[in-house]
């Protein structure tokens, strides 16, 4: 069981990271990807700062976890992505379903699930 916690950890270390990176090196595509739009260069670093942290935070909880020897650092993880479900889930509930958001909640809480599944079973060594 213990490897697949480690698969877990890997998977949204890994998702984490190459969108991370992706934000870093194309901040435009992956806010149109995200149906955000940068209006100005103060918005496209935006995107590249906050959407970029996000997503590294992530790397590097999920990294620490599985490399450092502290399973409860995947948790921050599992914070972020269940935080921006849930603000995609209160979206839905105020403003209605946009198309496409299906596809980041089922990823968002994938993530959660792979996070507290990891740390979990992490813990237990």
């Amino acid at each position: 069981m213990i490897w697949i916690a480690r698969i877990a950890a890997l998977l949204v270390g890994l998702f984490s990271l190459v969108a991370g990176a992706m934000t870093l090196i194309s901040p435009a595509e992956m806010g149109e990807s995200l149906g955000i739009g940068a209006l100005s260069p103060l918005g496209l670093n935006a995107l590249r700062a906050d959407v970029g942290a996000f997503f590294l935070a992530s790397t590097i909880a999920s990294a620490v976890a599985l490399f450092g020897g502290r399973p409860q650092w995947i948790l921050g993880a599992a914070v972020l992505y269940g935080l921006a479900a849930a603000g995609r889930l209160l979206g839905v509930v105020v403003d209605g379903a946009p198309e496409g958001v299906l596809q980041p909640i089922v990823v968002e809480i994938t993530m959660v699930v792979l996070s507290l599944f990891a740390a979990r079973m992490l813990a237990r060594g």
